[in-house]
Order: structure tokens, then C-alpha cells, then sequence
């Protein structure tokens, strides 16, 4: 395990410039001020420990971003896409910041990463299968709900350095979920080979595997029910935090309304019965989802 560093020991580089530019939110400023006096031990050490454990997931998207960007290039994907690939590495490594600034400002340790873990092996027969493949998990899937969850945390924060830090994450992951979107029609679109059709049965036959893990991700493995009847968000102060069975009912309520009729939109009709062997009651959506007009908008159906 290797801990993560904010910048290098010289301040005056141009790295630091740089990054510092990269770092700062999209919009607003975040007021990095805390008077560590206002709270207990308790409370501030379990938000440096969220925080941290925050600082570690962005790390390891802006690895997995980085590595996708390059393999985009290798399909000689359009200019566009790597343009706005540019802006998402850029967002993981501010988020990334953000988190580890946080973490060291309720008094935690530096996050910690295992480096044979931040890359994924291309394991498709295929490199357009696998890129497919991950922009539909990570992002239609993973940056989807995402978003929900920041929003959520968003609501739910009362100190305001959190409240800052997370209004700029969920800014960018419910842009990250928007794109992945518009990128997940575009690579479902049929080009008429019997390779691209088996590539796709293939990823729809994946898709139980998929949802298992993200609901292992999101706490989810106590079902539905248990998640709506517990509180969503900590008492007080709150640091921008859920609670368990509150980062529950964001997967189960973003994977009805969103990402089940976004797949089935794109060409995965296989995401309702997925769905319902992961424990859900009604694979149904319980209103019409923006993620599934928006990909229908990309795929130009």
C-alpha cells in the first residue's frame, strides 16, 4: 500500500500552479475552514475516516479514466471523446484533492492505494468489447449512481466545508453519468458484423455479475426493504456522509429509475431480468428516467 499525496515537496514548481488550477471547483469556491473545537474526537475521526476512504475511490477512477482514455485512442475513437475524457481525468484528480484536503482537515491520515490494483486487465476478446464493456459499468452503471449519492450527501451536510466540498463533486458525477450515457449509446450502436451482436449478448449475459457487484459496493446485499425503513443521513453535524442503509437506497432507487431503463434503452434488454436476480422485488421503473431519453437521444433511435 503507497499513501497519496496532495503535490510534491517544492510549492513553487509549475506542477503546483498547474494543478492548483485543476483543483479548484468548476463554480463556487469551497471555504476550507473548520474549527476542529466544535466537535468531538469521535465525530471528527469518523469523518476523516469517510473522507479517506473517498480519497482512495477517486484515485482509483482517475486511474481507471486515464487508462480508458488511452484505449479510446487506440479505436481511434472521434476527437470529441477524448476531449471530454480530458475533462473527467481533470474532475477525478480535483476530487481526489478535495478528498485528501478534507481528510487532513478533520485530522486523518493520507489514503492509501495498492498499485497492482488501480488497472484493469483487458480481459475481452476485444478491446472494443472491453472499452463497451467498462463505459457501461463504470459509467452508465458506477458514475450513475454516483451522482445520486453525492446529491443525496449534498442534502444531507451541515458543516459547510463539506457542504462546499461535496457541491463540487456532485457537480461533476452527475456530468459523468450524463456522458456515460451518450458514450454507452454510441458504442451499443450495431454495425451489422455478427461479432458486434455476439460482443453485446456477451455484455448482457454479464450484467447479473455486474449489478452483484456494485450492490456489494453500496451496501445493498440487506435488500430494499430493510434500506427504506432505516434513516438515510447521520444526526448532526454531518459531514457530507450517509448512512448505510442510505447509500442502499440510493443503488436500489438510481438502479429502478435510471440505470435498468437506461440499459434496456440502449440495446441490454437484459438489464430487467439482471435486476431481478439481485434481489429486487420489481424490476419495473417507477417513473420515466432522464438516463434512458438521453441515451435514446445518443443511439439516435
Amino acid at each position: 500500500m503507497v499513501p497519496l499525496r496532495r503535490a510534491t515537496a517544492a510549492a513553487d514548481l509549475e506542477l503546483a500552479t498547474e494543478h492548483a488550477k485543476i483543483a479548484a471547483p468548476r463554480r463556487g469556491t469551497i471555504r476550507w475552514e473548520l474549527d476542529a473545537t466544535a466537535f468531538t474526537e469521535q465525530q471528527l475521526a469518523g469523518a476523516a475516516a469517510a473522507w479517506q476512504a473517498r480519497a482512495a475511490q477517486e484515485y482509483h477512477s482517475l486511474a481507471l479514466f486515464t487508462q480508458l482514455a488511452g484505449q479510446l485512442h487506440q479505436l481511434v475513437s472521434p476527437l470529441d471523446w477524448a476531449g471530454a475524457f480530458a475533462r473527467m481525468i481533470a474532475d477525478e484528480v480535483r476530487h481526489t484533492d478535495i478528498a485528501l484536503r478534507m481528510t487532513e482537515l478533520c485530522g486523518g491520515t493520507p489514503a492509501e492505494v495498492d498499485p497492482t490494483a488501480l488497472h484493469l486487465p483487458v480481459t475481452s476478446k476485444t478491446l472494443r468489447a472491453h472499452v463497451r464493456g467498462t463505459v457501461i459499468a463504470a459509467f452508465c452503471i458506477g458514475e450513475t449512481l454516483s451522482g445520486r449519492m453525492f446529491r443525496r450527501c449534498l442534502r444531507a451536510a451541515t458543516v459547510p466545508v463539506a457542504k462546499d466540498a461535496v457541491r463540487t463533486i456532485c457537480d461533476d458525477e452527475t456530468f459523468h453519468g450524463r456522458l456515460g450515457w451518450e458514450l454507452g449509446a454510441l458504442l451499443m450502436r450495431d454495425d451489422g458484423t455478427a461479432a458486434c451482436r455476439r460482443e453485446k449478448e456477451l455484455l448482457g449475459a454479464q450484467l447479473p455479475e455486474i449489478f452483484d457487484h456494485y450492490q456489494a459496493m453500496c451496501g445493498a446485499r440487506r435488500g430494499e426493504a430493510w434500506a427504506m425503513r432505516q434513516p438515510e443521513a447521520p444526526a448532526a453535524p454531518n459531514f457530507g456522509t450517509l448512512t448505510d442503509a442510505g447509500y442502499a437506497r440510493a443503488f436500489w432507487q438510481g438502479m429502478r429509475e435510471d440505470v435498468v431503463p437506461g440499459l434496456v434503452a440502449i440495446g441490454l434488454p437484459q438489464a430487467a431480468a439482471a435486476f431481478s436476480a439481485i434481489g429486487a422485488a420489481d424490476s419495473s421503473p417507477s417513473k420515466p428516467s432522464r438516463a434512458a431519453a438521453g441515451s435514446r437521444r445518443a443511439a439516435g433511435s
